[in-house]
């Protein structure tokens, strides 16, 4: 058994839902049980969330959730149609039909359960299984979705209740240590661990959802990336990899999806800033990195990172926590999220100085940095970060 997943560009037109009908034609014809998890046709979702916001600036978000999930139910009903038409069996799903059960906010849902019962009849009847990606049923009926990319997490989910291996198709033939459109020499990663493609992951780099990565470290399933209809020469992420103390860093990512917010005059002591991170708990804006200066003085501040997509959030969250009027918002949408990453960093030293070595040999800046015991975080001016990540693929010989 194997469940594969299909990335939107795989399928943005019916040539290529053809296509991969064809190719699932000769696995099929193998014996082998399959279920397939789609993604919406190219950017379909992205022209939904458009007409959304041709009516207003902050569509509700219930039906936001209902208007996203309408992309992948076309793509699984056009998928199990082309099997059909080859003399494939084959029986498309909704998320609400297999009854994934989710929880959360909307938009931004996270997995609870699956009920397998229906995958595996449909198998048992030697059919195709199409799932619709990215989308679920809440405990009160509604229909929601799992944040951008979820489409991963679906596939991985359901390798972890049928207790099989995971296949990702994209555009792209693996997993690369850096964006080759940043760095031309990027090398391609064979092997990787679930910890560093976590770590790359939830920092940025957008091959994986983070969740996907996640949920197959704790189930131990194994997932292949690779591109779609492609030579299976992608990469592996697994529970370990061999050589892991050879290199520095494992891959570095760039994540422009960054907005830095600065709070200014506040004194930060923990009672002034836990109603701000409370109410951002509660409007389920994913705060990263934060910064602050040591408290000598009632003119204190505090930095933290959150996604560019929750600016309007950011709004709504200062609009209903009280502020003193001495106190200053920033709020800077020009910054980028620079990550390095590896296991290696545990057992070399130098890396912080090599970092800082690079930094300082070409007059570049920082606003922020993090670290962690396999990856190193720099807020940087979007102007230069293209230009720092290229500097340090080309320092640590990624």
């Amino acid at each position: 058994m194997v469940v594969h997943k299909y990335g939107g560009s795989s399928v943005a037109t019916t040539e290529k839902i053809l296509d991969i009908a064809k190719s699932l034609k000769e696995i099929y014809d193998k014996k082998e049980q399959i279920v397939v998890v789609v993604s919406a046709m190219g950017k379909t979702t992205n022209k939904l969330i458009s007409l959304a916001h041709e009516i207003t600036s902050n569509p509700d978000k219930r039906e936001m959730d209902r208007l996203m999930s309408t992309g992948e139910n076309q793509t699984i009903a056009l998928l199990s149609i082309a099997l059909n038409s080859l003399g494939v069996p084959s029986v498309s799903y909704t998320g609400e039909q297999l009854e994934i059960k989710t929880k959360g906010v909307h938009m931004k849902n996270t997995i609870e359960s699956i009920n397998k019962d229906k995958i595996l009849k449909a198998l048992d009847e030697n059919k195709v299984v199409i799932v619709a990606g990215f989308q679920g049923v809440n405990a009160i009926g509604d229909v929601t979705t799992l944040g951008r990319g979820g489409s991963d997490t679906t596939a991985v989910a359901l390798s972890c209740v049928l207790k099989c291996k995971c296949e990702i198709y994209t555009d792209v033939d693996g997993i690369y240590r850096i964006d080759p459109r940043i760095y031309s020499d990027a090398k391609k990663i064979q092997n990787i661990s679930y910890e560093e493609m976590m770590e790359l992951a939830y920092l940025g780099a957008g091959v994986m959802e983070p969740r996907a990565i996640e949920l197959g470290y704790k189930y131990g399933v194994p997932i292949y990336v690779g591109k779609t209809l492609g030579l299976k020469n992608g990469t592996n992420i697994t529970k370990e990899r061999n050589n892991m103390e050879d290199q520095e860093i494992t891959g570095i990512s760039v994540n422009s999806n960054t907005l830095m917010v600065t709070i200014d005059g506040i004194p930060t002591y923990a009672h002034n800033l836990e109603p701000i991170f409370q109410k951002a708990s509660e409007l389920g804006i994913n705060i990263d990195i934060i910064s602050h200066n040591d408290v000598i003085s009632e003119n204190g501040s505090i930095a933290f990172t959150t996604p560019r997509t929750d600016e309007n959030l950011i709004k709504e969250l200062f609009d209903s926590v009280k502020i003193s009027a001495d106190t200053k918002i920033l709020i800077n949408k020009n910054v980028v999220k620079v990550s390095l990453v590896g296991i290696g960093m545990m057992t070399h030293g130098s890396v912080v100085a090599k970092i800082f070595n690079v930094l300082s040999e070409n007059n570049l800046s920082f606003h922020q940095i993090s670290t962690s015991e396999i990856s190193i975080s720099l807020i940087v001016d979007e102007s230069i970060s293209n230009q720092v990540a290229s500097l340090l693929a080309k320092k640590f010989n990624i």
